[in-house]
């Protein structure tokens, strides 16, 4: 028991998971024309013809249907407009007849079918040529079996084109190769009527003596050299195809059983009707010599079927693919027929078959026969289980690599456009092939909720396009849900291509540069630079369907040194878009100017070893404020000289204007010097600087001064103001500057009389100040105390 419920269990995942929906797979049906089963009818116009045939398509196309098999020459006439053959009863009510309205209805279904994304094969019959003698005085006067009735074999009421005849042979690639020639048909396709079948009991069988006595090519057996008669036509319809038109397929369906045995090296375990040996079809051969693109087995029994079973037939085909295609046709016809009996009344029956075939790995696809099967409100809803599960999902069509295996070039530049809640538009470029073969014809766009697309999952199929055109609206989306996309390409084997770049229905994500330096001009402004093509949307380089703003604009003029924060905002052509932000670093290059650097003092004599006050007078002038400046001190010698009192601290900087020097020099030496530096620098740290020397001279460099100016200022120290004296032997008018221990100026004054006197102070506050009075060249420096009353 527990071995038989570990089998179960076995079965129920296997069949779960190779039922699961393939990427690729063929998912056609047939339409017939013969006798009007499917299509058309023939008393209706020809605009109700086209509108009935766009109803059945429609159809097809949301079963999830990828290829359809049309029948457009049933018994050597034409569903289409041809000078070899007559117009088709069966389109217009009479052999020969032109529709009444002038039309090609094979060139019509091809562009309607191709819009669909559907694949059109054009369905015919090679050597039936009158289904029922008893209309033979009806056809046209062109037909075939009445321009050459010594073409035809007879058995019963059917006729067919003998097979053994070179001109029929060369007769039936004649219709094909101007099918082929003509029309973008995707394939030829060849169904089960070759030689006509075992004659029943009372009918003459067909008599051909004669063809095999004219053409025995060295053959005995009457049975082999039928076979090769068909043969011969197969192997010239291959080659004449792909002479033609490189990338139209061939294929057959014959019936369901090649052979009957129990040995699987010769044929399957069954009972039924055999092609190899009745109607001289042998399919296996043309699948080693690869002569055609695959066989469609019409396997139209039920699973279990004594004699036939389905089960037993199917494995058998997919084990003789020899690297083609093995397609099983499926009778749909037979779904709740009484006729058929209570196992073709079993809703699962299909859906069953469909799981089986998908168990084979040779199997790649099936075809559901026929098309008004499809449309029966009668046949317990199998479209049903196609349309919503099986055929869930968009199915790529098996690649052939034995007839091309080279992918098309990758789409590219890939956008995503949010025009609506529920419509987004994707465009991408695709580069332009020579090659027929290797140009894309389709694009596969999948779309997924992960960024990471999964382009092996079918589920991720939404659409495989009608057109070589690149572009795709996606209206099926949920509203605020976040999309990813990538698109393929498709060539006319459905070799695929390398996927695109991602994209998502997300706003263009924009991405800033770091932070931006820039320096100010020499009047401290900055022109804002271009600063989009820094930016990064979806992590790439901007393309032209984006429109980036910045604010502050490129050009704008700004004064100052202030730093920026500039924002730049990426759009889409729908207007969907993001923005980020970034700061600019504004910075001087340029560094302050030193000018009119003077000391008040430039040699302190006689070296008293007493502190002197000198003033260092100097301009300062920068593109930007924000400058700082300040005073360093070095001395010649030693910061204790060796006599004169050895006194220290030899100076003092009282402020970024003035400092304290000791009139001090060595015993020995000729003079001490201290050098006075001055250094301005700015807020973004430019400095520059200059440099003023005051001697302590051994004796002094002129003892007898052009210009003698005394200044004294009394009383000092002073609660209320300060009396200043000036008493100079020049005539020069004098100017003065107050300044307080900061270095910050208090007051000023100039063009006052040499000799003379002014009050200051009476507003200071109590503290330390220092009185710098200037004649020409010549300063003299005063330390002022205001005390409090």
């Amino acid at each position: 028991m527990r071995k038989t419920l570990l089998s179960l269990l076995f079965l129920s995942v296997s069949i779960l998971v190779n039922a699961q929906s393939p990427k690729r797979e063929m998912r056609g049906a047939w339409i017939a024309t013969y006798s009007n089963i499917d299509w058309p009818n023939r008393t209706q116009t020809p605009a109700q013809q086209r509108a009935a045939f766009l109803t059945i398509l429609e159809h097809h196309k949301a079963t999830g249907m990828n290829t359809l098999y049309i029948q457009v020459r049933s018994q050597c006439d034409a569903m289409y407009p041809s000078s070899i053959e007559p117009w088709s009863a069966d389109l217009t009510g009479t052999q020969g007849n032109a529709p009444s309205t002038p039309w090609d209805p094979m060139q019509f279904m091809i562009e309607e079918c191709h819009k669909r994304g559907i694949e059109f094969h054009a369905w015919i019959n090679p050597y039936r040529a009158v289904g029922n003698s008893n209309n033979l005085p009806g056809f046209a006067a062109n037909h075939v079996a009445k321009q050459h009735p010594e073409w035809l074999l007879s058995q019963g009421t059917l006729r067919v084109l003998d097979p053994g005849l070179q001109a029929v042979r060369e007769y039936i690639l004649s219709v094909i190769a101007d099918i082929v020639d003509r029309y973008d048909v995707d394939g030829i396709h060849f169904d089960d009527y070759f030689y006509p079948p075992a004659a029943p009991a009372g009918t003459t069988p067909y008599n051909d003596d004669a063809s095999f006595a004219l053409d025995p090519r060295g053959f005995t057996v009457r049975g082999d050299w039928r076979r090769d008669n068909v043969n011969l036509l197969i192997q010239k319809v291959y080659d004449t195809i792909k002479t033609l038109k490189p990338w139209v397929k061939f294929g057959v369906s014959p019936s369901g059983i090649y052979r009957n045995s129990t040995n699987p090296e010769i044929g399957t375990p069954t009972s039924g009707l055999e092609h190899y040996t009745t109607l001289f079809a042998d399919t296996k051969k043309w699948l080693q010599e690869g002569w055609v693109d695959y066989i469609a087995p019409q396997v139209y029994w039920y699973i279990g079927q004594p004699g036939a079973n389905y089960a037993a037939i199917v494995p058998w085909w997919n084990n003789q693919a020899n690297g083609r295609h093995i397609y099983i046709g499926m009778a749909g016809y037979k779904v709740n027929d009484p006729a058929q009996g209570v196992n073709w009344a079993n809703p699962s029956m299909i859906p069953n078959e469909m799981r089986l075939n998908r168990q084979h790995p040779n199997v790649a696809g099936q075809a559901i026969y026929n098309t008004s099967s499809l449309r029966s409100a009668t046949k317990l809803s199998f479209r049903d289980s196609l349309r919503l599960d099986f055929y869930l999902y968009p199915a790529l069509l098996p690649r052939m690599p034995w007839r091309d295996d080279i992918a098309p070039a990758s789409p590219s530049s890939l956008q995503v456009l949010k025009f609506r809640t529920d419509s987004v538009v994707l465009r991408w470029q695709q580069s332009i092939a020579t090659s027929e073969l290797d140009k894309a014809k389709r694009f596969v766009v999948y779309r997924s909720t992960i960024a990471e697309v999964d382009t092996t999952n079918p589920a991720n199929i939404i659409a495989i396009t009608n057109t070589d055109v690149p572009g795709y609206t996606d209206t099926t989306g949920e509203e605020a849900t976040t999309y990813y996309y990538a698109i393929t390409s498709l060539d006319r084997f459905h070799n695929e291509s390398a996927v695109s770049n991602k994209a998502s229905n997300l706003p263009p994500a924009i991405s800033c540069p770091e932070a931006q330096t820039i320096y100010t001009d020499a009047n401290c402004n900055i022109v804002v630079p271009d600063y989009t093509s820094l930016a990064l949307v979806n992590g790439t380089p901007v393309t032209p369907d984006i429109t980036i703003t910045q604010v502050p604009a490129a050009g704008t003029v700004v004064n100052g040194m202030n730093n920026l924060v500039v924002s730049l905002e990426a759009k889409d052509e729908a207007n969907n878009g993001t923005s980020c932000q970034f700061d600019v670093l504004v910075k001087d290059s340029i560094a302050p100017v030193i000018s009119n650097a003077m000391a008040s003092e430039t040699q302190l004599w006689p070296a008293t070893q007493q502190m002197r006050n000198v003033a260092i007078d100097y301009d300062v002038a920068d593109n930007c404020s924000g400058v700082t400046t300040s005073l360093t001190v070095t001395s010649s010698e030693p910061v204790t000289g060796g006599a004169y009192g050895n006194t220290a601290p030899d100076w003092v900087i009282v402020n970024n204007h003035m400092v304290q020097l000791r009139a001090e020099r060595g015993l020995f030496s000729n003079g001490r010097v201290y050098m006075i530096t001055i250094t301005a620098t700015d807020s973004t740290g430019n400095t520059s600087q200059r440099q003023l020397q005051v001697k302590v001279p051994k004796l002094p460099d002129n003892p007898f001064p052009e210009t003698l100016l005394v200044v004294k200022a009394l009383p000092n120290p002073t609660p209320n103001q300060f009396h200043v004296i000036t008493v100079s032997t020049s005539s020069q008018p004098i100017s003065y500057k107050v300044t307080d221990m900061t270095g910050k100026v208090i007051e000023t004054r100039s063009n006052l009389p040499a000799n003379g006197m002014f009050y200051i102070g009476s507003n200071y506050a109590p503290g330390m100040y220092f009185l710098q009075v200037k004649q020409g060249q010549h300063s003299e420096v005063l330390k002022l105390v205001k005390i409090s009353r």
